[in-house]
């Protein structure tokens, strides 16, 4: 089987792009003919007056990623073509292209972009739904996309467009959601449920688990420093756990006012490291003893929860949209209340306290990682999409 896969990279690289290259490799190791599309965001930062306006005005279809879609079908003849983002550079041109070539299109749905014009369905620090029902203008009101009310009105303008076209609906033959909650969002949207197949996130390669004798004595963040993510939370919980290390990896709008809330607080336990390399994060990572994922936004399903259970460490996290699906209350990690500085701080008090019931569920973890998110595991449900949107039957490949 041939596929093709078409990738619209971020500005600032994050988890979706790890996704896409983690599948592409996956799926040539186990020895399906792959080929990568990539267009970026960066074209929109150009400092050519003329081509940003290009940019504005084809920002809901583009007639460069048509050519270029319909250009490599014609080269590289795929059985499937695989998007997972599209925006803005790329545009619904690419379905376009596939449908007009007679290629089927599968569609990863990494966030609520449809039906919110910021993707997060939050605004102004609170889970918002306004535009579920794809009343999609209430957003420009508030400026949702950039902070800017003419930004979301373009935005807002391709989306709605797009639905009255019925692209979203009939150019798509079947998306992929890492989470039920993610495919409920989608069905409340208005995508039929028939077209939604529920494939997790998984981790490739293996790191294999960290030995328990590895282990110290500390929490870990990784992530965005921006306030969706909770990171406000974590360090107001952390006052409190002044006799436990944090280490805070990763970086975003709010690193300057974490850093100075740390001094002002003297929070001599906790390290903001910012980025780190591969090397670096794989170490924390093998060492932690657990991990906190403090979202008080919604999330379809972060891929560093898979990671984290890949190690075989425990996860910490907010008891809101996807990760009660993934998280197994004293299970392969703990819930609490999304926002709720003092139950995170209880909660992670209470893991602190329990090392032989810490251990348990680092056995959890892995395990789950092993069931759910191997490699193999990813490969066999990919492969069963493909099949699906070329009704083939099943074809057998060597596993790796």
């Amino acid at each position: 089987m041939r596929i093709l896969i078409g990738h619209n990279h971020y500005k600032i690289p994050g988890g979706e792009d790890a996704v896409v290259a983690a599948e592409y490799c996956l799926l040539k190791d186990f020895g399906v003919d792959v080929l990568l599309y990539k267009r970026s965001n960066a074209q929109l930062d150009s400092k050519s007056i003329m081509t940003k306006f290009r940019n504005i005005r084809q920002l809901g279809w583009s007639p460069e990623t048509y050519r270029d879609i319909r250009t490599m079908i014609k080269r590289f003849k795929p059985d499937v073509a695989h998007f997972h983002n599209i925006f803005y550079v790329m545009t619904p041109a690419a379905y376009s292209a596939c449908h007009d070539e007679g290629v089927p299109v599968v569609q990863s749905q990494h966030n609520f972009r449809l039906v919110c014009s910021n993707g997060l369905l939050y605004r102004q620090n609170k889970i918002c739904e306004d535009c579920l029902n794809k009343s999609l203008w209430q957003g420009v009101y508030h400026g949702c996309y950039g902070n800017s009310r003419v930004l979301t009105a373009l935005i807002a303008r391709m989306l709605i467009d797009h639905w009255e076209k019925r692209t979203w609906q009939d150019t798509v033959d079947m998306y992929i959601t890492a989470s039920q909650f993610g495919r409920q969002k989608l069905i409340a949207a208005g995508i039929d449920g028939q077209k939604i197949t529920v494939k997790p996130n998984f981790v490739y390669p293996d790191p294999g688990r960290a030995v328990a004798s590895q282990r110290k004595r500390y929490a870990l963040y990784v992530g965005r420093l921006s306030t969706e993510k909770g990171v406000n939370v974590l360090l107001g919980a952390w006052r409190s756990l002044s006799d436990f290390p944090l280490r805070v990896i990763g970086n975003g709008p709010l690193a300057g006012s974490l850093a100075d809330y740390v001094r002002r607080h003297s929070m001599t336990n906790v390290e903001l490291r910012g980025y780190v390399d591969q090397a670096e994060y794989e170490r924390n990572m093998r060492e932690a003893g657990f991990l906190i994922v403090p979202s008080v936004c919604y999330e379809n399903f972060p891929r560093i929860v898979a990671e984290a259970f890949a190690y075989g460490v425990p996860v910490l996290a907010s008891r809101l949209g996807s990760l009660e699906e993934i998280i197994e209350d004293k299970g392969n990690g703990m819930l609490f209340e999304a926002g709720n500085p003092s139950d995170l701080a209880q909660k992670a008090r209470w893991l602190i306290g329990h090392r032989d019931e810490l251990e348990q569920m680092a056995k959890r973890a892995r395990d789950t990682f092993e069931q759910k998110y191997s490699a193999r595991r990813n490969y066999e449900e990919l492969m069963a999409v493909y099949n699906r949107v070329t009704q083939k039957a099943p074809v057998a490949h060597a596993l790796i």
